[in-house]
Protein backbone atom coordinates (compact mmCIF):
# COMPACT_ATOMS: atom_id res chain seq x y z
CA UNK A 1 0.00 0.00 0.00
CA UNK A 2 1.10 3.84 -0.48
CA UNK A 3 2.12 6.07 2.31
CA UNK A 4 -0.62 7.78 1.73
CA UNK A 5 -2.62 5.15 2.41
CA UNK A 6 -1.19 4.32 5.30
CA UNK A 7 -1.34 7.69 6.82
CA UNK A 8 -5.04 7.38 6.77
CA UNK A 9 -7.33 7.21 9.95
CA UNK A 10 -10.28 5.27 10.87
CA UNK A 11 -12.52 5.87 14.16
CA UNK A 12 -14.15 3.11 15.84
CA UNK A 13 -17.64 3.92 17.54
CA UNK A 14 -19.38 1.70 20.67
CA UNK A 15 -22.42 3.05 22.00
CA UNK A 16 -22.74 1.95 25.23
CA UNK A 17 -25.64 0.81 27.68
CA UNK A 18 -24.51 -0.74 30.68
CA UNK A 19 -22.12 -3.27 29.09
CA UNK A 20 -19.52 -3.58 31.82
CA UNK A 21 -19.58 -7.29 31.14
CA UNK A 22 -18.31 -7.06 27.85
CA UNK A 23 -16.01 -4.16 27.37
CA UNK A 24 -12.85 -5.87 28.48
CA UNK A 25 -13.48 -8.79 25.46
CA UNK A 26 -14.86 -6.68 23.11
CA UNK A 27 -11.71 -4.31 23.26
CA UNK A 28 -9.32 -7.49 22.94
CA UNK A 29 -11.37 -8.60 19.91
CA UNK A 30 -11.22 -5.32 18.18
CA UNK A 31 -7.48 -4.52 18.89
CA UNK A 32 -6.81 -8.28 17.45
CA UNK A 33 -8.80 -7.73 14.48
CA UNK A 34 -6.75 -4.13 13.79
CA UNK A 35 -3.74 -5.00 14.48
CA UNK A 36 -2.25 -5.84 11.04
CA UNK A 37 -4.04 -2.83 9.50
CA UNK A 38 -1.97 0.00 8.03
CA UNK A 39 -4.27 3.08 9.69
CA UNK A 40 -4.72 4.86 12.46
CA UNK A 41 -7.30 3.48 14.88
CA UNK A 42 -8.93 5.28 17.57
CA UNK A 43 -11.60 3.73 19.33
CA UNK A 44 -14.32 5.72 20.77
CA UNK A 45 -16.47 4.55 23.76
CA UNK A 46 -19.74 6.39 24.21
CA UNK A 47 -21.43 5.77 27.31
CA UNK A 48 -25.38 6.55 27.56
CA UNK A 49 -25.96 7.32 31.22
CA UNK A 50 -24.79 4.24 32.42
CA UNK A 51 -25.56 2.75 36.26
CA UNK A 52 -23.41 0.03 36.11
CA UNK A 53 -19.21 0.55 35.75
CA UNK A 54 -19.08 0.81 31.82
CA UNK A 55 -17.42 4.06 32.43
CA UNK A 56 -15.09 2.97 34.67
CA UNK A 57 -14.03 0.31 32.64
CA UNK A 58 -13.33 1.99 29.87
CA UNK A 59 -11.44 4.71 32.08
CA UNK A 60 -8.90 1.36 32.60
CA UNK A 61 -8.52 0.59 28.88
CA UNK A 62 -7.38 4.08 28.24
CA UNK A 63 -4.89 3.73 30.82
CA UNK A 64 -3.01 1.18 28.78
CA UNK A 65 -4.58 1.70 24.93
CA UNK A 66 -3.91 5.61 24.12
CA UNK A 67 -6.19 4.94 21.24
CA UNK A 68 -8.99 4.16 23.41
CA UNK A 69 -11.58 7.55 24.04
CA UNK A 70 -14.33 8.05 26.55
CA UNK A 71 -17.65 10.17 25.64
CA UNK A 72 -19.87 9.90 28.82
CA UNK A 73 -23.56 11.86 28.62
CA UNK A 74 -25.45 13.73 31.71
CA UNK A 75 -27.73 10.84 31.41
CA UNK A 76 -29.30 8.62 29.65
CA UNK A 77 -30.38 9.89 25.59
CA UNK A 78 -30.97 6.27 24.12
CA UNK A 79 -28.97 4.59 21.51
CA UNK A 80 -29.95 6.99 18.52
CA UNK A 81 -28.23 9.37 20.61
CA UNK A 82 -25.12 7.97 21.38
CA UNK A 83 -24.59 6.80 17.59
CA UNK A 84 -25.70 10.10 16.28
CA UNK A 85 -22.63 11.52 19.12
CA UNK A 86 -20.06 9.27 18.09
CA UNK A 87 -20.36 10.61 14.30
CA UNK A 88 -20.40 14.21 15.80
CA UNK A 89 -16.93 13.78 17.61
CA UNK A 90 -15.57 11.33 14.80
CA UNK A 91 -12.77 12.66 12.56
CA UNK A 92 -11.28 10.05 10.68
CA UNK A 93 -11.39 9.22 6.70
CA UNK A 94 -13.78 6.37 7.95
CA UNK A 95 -15.88 5.50 11.14
CA UNK A 96 -17.26 2.09 11.79
CA UNK A 97 -19.97 2.11 14.13
CA UNK A 98 -20.77 -1.35 16.16
CA UNK A 99 -22.54 -2.35 19.47
CA UNK A 100 -20.99 -3.12 22.39
CA UNK A 101 -22.31 -6.39 23.18
CA UNK A 102 -20.22 -8.71 20.81
CA UNK A 103 -23.48 -9.64 18.30
CA UNK A 104 -21.59 -7.76 15.81
CA UNK A 105 -18.67 -9.10 15.34
CA UNK A 106 -15.47 -7.43 15.24
CA UNK A 107 -13.45 -10.19 13.21
CA UNK A 108 -15.41 -8.43 9.92
CA UNK A 109 -13.75 -4.67 10.26
CA UNK A 110 -11.06 -5.59 7.95
CA UNK A 111 -13.51 -6.81 5.46
CA UNK A 112 -15.76 -3.57 5.71
CA UNK A 113 -12.36 -1.99 5.35
CA UNK A 114 -11.45 -3.58 2.11
CA UNK A 115 -14.51 -3.01 0.77
CA UNK A 116 -14.21 0.95 1.58
CA UNK A 117 -10.75 0.85 0.16
CA UNK A 118 -12.47 -0.59 -3.36
CA UNK A 119 -14.86 2.22 -3.49
CA UNK A 120 -17.43 1.47 -1.18
CA UNK A 121 -18.78 4.90 0.25
CA UNK A 122 -21.63 2.53 2.73
CA UNK A 123 -20.24 -0.35 4.14
CA UNK A 124 -23.68 -1.96 5.77
CA UNK A 125 -23.42 -5.37 8.05
CA UNK A 126 -26.58 -7.24 7.18
CA UNK A 127 -27.59 -10.76 9.47
CA UNK A 128 -27.87 -14.02 7.79
CA UNK A 129 -30.87 -15.56 7.90
CA UNK A 130 -31.79 -17.66 10.37
CA UNK A 131 -29.34 -15.29 13.07
CA UNK A 132 -32.34 -14.63 15.49
CA UNK A 133 -35.26 -15.77 16.85
CA UNK A 134 -38.61 -17.10 14.84
CA UNK A 135 -40.48 -14.08 16.38
CA UNK A 136 -37.63 -11.33 15.79
CA UNK A 137 -37.16 -12.49 12.20
CA UNK A 138 -41.28 -12.04 11.23
CA UNK A 139 -41.31 -9.00 13.34
CA UNK A 140 -38.47 -7.34 11.24
CA UNK A 141 -39.38 -8.71 8.32
CA UNK A 142 -42.77 -7.64 8.42
CA UNK A 143 -41.29 -3.60 9.67
CA UNK A 144 -39.25 -3.72 6.76
CA UNK A 145 -41.52 -4.28 3.94
CA UNK A 146 -44.17 -1.56 5.72
CA UNK A 147 -41.48 0.75 6.14
CA UNK A 148 -39.93 0.24 2.48
CA UNK A 149 -43.93 0.29 1.03
CA UNK A 150 -44.45 4.03 2.47
CA UNK A 151 -41.35 5.40 1.99
CA UNK A 152 -39.73 7.02 -1.10
CA UNK A 153 -36.31 4.61 -0.56
CA UNK A 154 -34.87 1.75 0.43
CA UNK A 155 -33.99 0.33 3.76
CA UNK A 156 -32.23 -3.26 3.97
CA UNK A 157 -33.51 -5.42 5.68
CA UNK A 158 -32.01 -7.55 8.43
CA UNK A 159 -29.42 -4.31 8.83
CA UNK A 160 -28.49 -3.06 12.12
CA UNK A 161 -25.89 -0.65 13.24
CA UNK A 162 -22.99 -2.21 11.92
CA UNK A 163 -21.65 -0.34 9.83
CA UNK A 164 -18.85 1.59 7.87
CA UNK A 165 -19.05 5.16 6.62
CA UNK A 166 -16.83 7.40 4.62
CA UNK A 167 -15.93 10.97 6.04
CA UNK A 168 -17.83 12.31 3.43
CA UNK A 169 -21.00 10.61 4.46
CA UNK A 170 -20.27 11.14 7.54
CA UNK A 171 -20.32 15.23 6.83
CA UNK A 172 -23.62 14.35 5.28
CA UNK A 173 -25.15 12.63 8.25
CA UNK A 174 -24.22 15.17 10.50
CA UNK A 175 -26.72 17.78 8.63
CA UNK A 176 -29.67 15.92 9.65
CA UNK A 177 -30.77 16.52 13.19
CA UNK A 178 -34.24 16.03 13.69
CA UNK A 179 -35.08 14.71 16.77
CA UNK A 180 -36.88 11.81 16.48
CA UNK A 181 -34.22 9.97 15.00
CA UNK A 182 -34.26 6.56 13.00
CA UNK A 183 -30.61 6.48 11.83
CA UNK A 184 -31.25 3.73 9.63
CA UNK A 185 -33.61 5.53 7.35
CA UNK A 186 -31.34 8.80 7.15
CA UNK A 187 -28.38 6.30 5.88
CA UNK A 188 -30.88 5.11 3.79
CA UNK A 189 -32.15 9.01 2.86
CA UNK A 190 -28.19 10.42 2.23
CA UNK A 191 -27.63 7.51 -0.25
CA UNK A 192 -23.76 7.33 -1.64
CA UNK A 193 -21.95 4.05 -2.75
CA UNK A 194 -22.81 1.31 -0.67
CA UNK A 195 -22.01 -2.60 -0.12
CA UNK A 196 -23.30 -5.13 2.06
CA UNK A 197 -21.65 -7.62 3.92
CA UNK A 198 -23.72 -10.90 5.44
CA UNK A 199 -21.86 -11.48 8.89
CA UNK A 200 -23.42 -14.17 11.44
CA UNK A 201 -24.63 -12.17 14.20
CA UNK A 202 -24.02 -14.10 17.79
CA UNK A 203 -25.43 -14.54 20.50
CA UNK A 204 -25.36 -12.28 23.84
CA UNK A 205 -22.12 -12.71 25.49
CA UNK A 206 -22.93 -11.22 28.50
CA UNK A 207 -26.30 -8.99 30.57
CA UNK A 208 -29.42 -8.62 28.46
CA UNK A 209 -31.47 -6.64 25.98
CA UNK A 210 -32.24 -3.31 26.45
CA UNK A 211 -34.60 -2.83 23.83
CA UNK A 212 -37.83 -4.09 25.16
CA UNK A 213 -41.26 -5.11 22.44
CA UNK A 214 -42.67 -1.67 23.92
CA UNK A 215 -39.58 -0.02 22.64
CA UNK A 216 -39.38 -1.43 19.56
CA UNK A 217 -43.23 -1.06 18.92
CA UNK A 218 -42.06 2.78 19.72
CA UNK A 219 -38.67 2.73 17.37
CA UNK A 220 -41.08 1.38 14.47
CA UNK A 221 -43.64 4.12 15.35
CA UNK A 222 -40.79 6.92 14.93
CA UNK A 223 -39.32 5.47 11.67
CA UNK A 224 -42.69 5.90 10.25
CA UNK A 225 -43.91 9.12 11.56
CA UNK A 226 -40.34 10.00 10.16
CA UNK A 227 -40.17 9.13 7.00
CA UNK A 228 -43.59 8.70 5.59
CA UNK A 229 -46.88 11.17 5.51
CA UNK A 230 -48.71 7.73 4.48
CA UNK A 231 -50.87 7.41 7.61
CA UNK A 232 -52.55 11.31 7.48
CA UNK A 233 -53.32 10.05 3.72
CA UNK A 234 -54.66 7.11 5.27
CA UNK A 235 -56.81 8.85 7.95
CA UNK A 236 -57.92 11.53 5.08
CA UNK A 237 -59.00 8.69 2.66
CA UNK A 238 -60.61 7.00 4.81
CA UNK A 239 -62.58 10.00 6.32
CA UNK A 240 -63.86 10.40 2.93
CA UNK A 241 -64.91 7.06 2.46
CA UNK A 242 -66.92 6.95 5.49
CA UNK A 243 -68.49 10.24 4.16
CA UNK A 244 -69.41 8.55 1.00
CA UNK A 245 -70.94 5.82 2.59
CA UNK A 246 -72.62 8.11 5.01
CA UNK A 247 -74.17 10.34 1.65
CA UNK A 248 -75.16 7.30 -0.23
CA UNK A 249 -77.28 6.03 2.73
CA UNK A 250 -78.62 9.41 3.55
CA UNK A 251 -79.97 9.18 0.12
CA UNK A 252 -81.51 5.90 0.37
CA UNK A 253 -83.11 6.61 3.36
CA UNK A 254 -84.71 9.72 1.50
CA UNK A 255 -86.16 7.93 -1.22
CA UNK A 256 -87.43 4.86 1.05
CA UNK A 257 -89.24 7.71 2.83
CA UNK A 258 -90.32 9.59 0.32
CA UNK A 259 -90.50 7.45 -2.69
CA UNK A 260 -92.18 4.28 -0.66
CA UNK A 261 -93.15 6.23 2.45
CA UNK A 262 -91.64 3.81 4.91
CA UNK A 263 -89.47 5.01 7.60
CA UNK A 264 -86.39 2.73 7.90
CA UNK A 265 -86.36 1.41 11.68
CA UNK A 266 -82.89 0.98 13.68
CA UNK A 267 -81.68 2.76 16.42
CA UNK A 268 -79.34 -0.24 17.51
CA UNK A 269 -77.93 0.28 13.24
CA UNK A 270 -78.11 4.03 14.40
CA UNK A 271 -76.31 4.07 17.86
CA UNK A 272 -73.60 1.56 15.91
CA UNK A 273 -72.89 3.91 13.31
CA UNK A 274 -72.05 6.98 15.39
CA UNK A 275 -70.18 5.08 17.24
CA UNK A 276 -68.14 4.39 14.34
CA UNK A 277 -67.66 7.44 13.01
CA UNK A 278 -67.00 8.71 16.33
CA UNK A 279 -63.86 6.14 16.23
CA UNK A 280 -62.71 7.11 13.36
CA UNK A 281 -62.33 10.84 14.09
CA UNK A 282 -60.57 9.83 17.44
CA UNK A 283 -58.31 7.50 15.13
CA UNK A 284 -57.53 10.57 12.70
CA UNK A 285 -57.17 13.06 15.94
CA UNK A 286 -54.55 10.42 17.29
CA UNK A 287 -52.90 10.01 13.98
CA UNK A 288 -52.30 14.14 13.53
CA UNK A 289 -51.72 14.40 17.35
CA UNK A 290 -48.60 12.22 16.71
CA UNK A 291 -47.22 14.15 13.42
CA UNK A 292 -47.85 16.95 15.46
CA UNK A 293 -45.65 16.27 18.61
CA UNK A 294 -43.31 15.66 16.14
CA UNK A 295 -43.21 19.19 14.97
CA UNK A 296 -43.16 20.23 18.91
CA UNK A 297 -40.02 18.44 19.64
CA UNK A 298 -38.22 19.56 16.82
CA UNK A 299 -39.60 22.99 17.24
CA UNK A 300 -37.87 23.42 20.96
CA UNK A 301 -34.57 22.87 18.87
CA UNK A 302 -33.39 21.29 22.08
CA UNK A 303 -29.75 19.37 21.47
CA UNK A 304 -30.00 15.68 20.74
CA UNK A 305 -27.69 14.85 24.07
CA UNK A 306 -25.87 16.51 26.65
CA UNK A 307 -21.68 15.55 27.27
CA UNK A 308 -20.42 15.53 30.74
CA UNK A 309 -16.87 14.11 30.15
CA UNK A 310 -15.18 14.02 26.50
CA UNK A 311 -11.68 12.02 26.57
CA UNK A 312 -10.69 12.05 23.08
CA UNK A 313 -7.23 10.99 22.38
CA UNK A 314 -5.07 12.90 19.61
CA UNK A 315 -3.17 9.41 18.02
CA UNK A 316 0.00 10.12 15.83
CA UNK A 317 2.07 7.39 13.57
CA UNK A 318 4.06 6.34 16.29
CA UNK A 319 0.51 5.53 18.60
CA UNK A 320 -1.32 3.57 15.89
CA UNK A 321 -0.11 0.30 16.63
CA UNK A 322 -0.24 0.73 20.67
CA UNK A 323 -2.32 -1.28 23.47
Amino acid sequence: MSSSIRARSIDIVVPVFNEEACIEELHARISAAIASLPYRFRLLFVDDGSTDRSAEFVEALQARDPRVGLIRFSRNFGHQAALTAGLDLADADAVITLDADLQHPPERIPDFIAAWEAGAQVVSGVREKGAVSLWRRLSSALFYRLINAISHFEITPDSPDFRLFDARVVRSIRRLREQSRFLRGIYAWVGFRRVEIVYQEAARTAGESHYSAADMLIFALRAVLSFSHLPLRLATYFGLSVSLLAFIYGVYAIVVNVVFHRVIPGWTSLAVLVSFLSGVQLLTLGVVGEYLGQVLEETKRRPLYLIAVEEIPQLDDNQKSAG
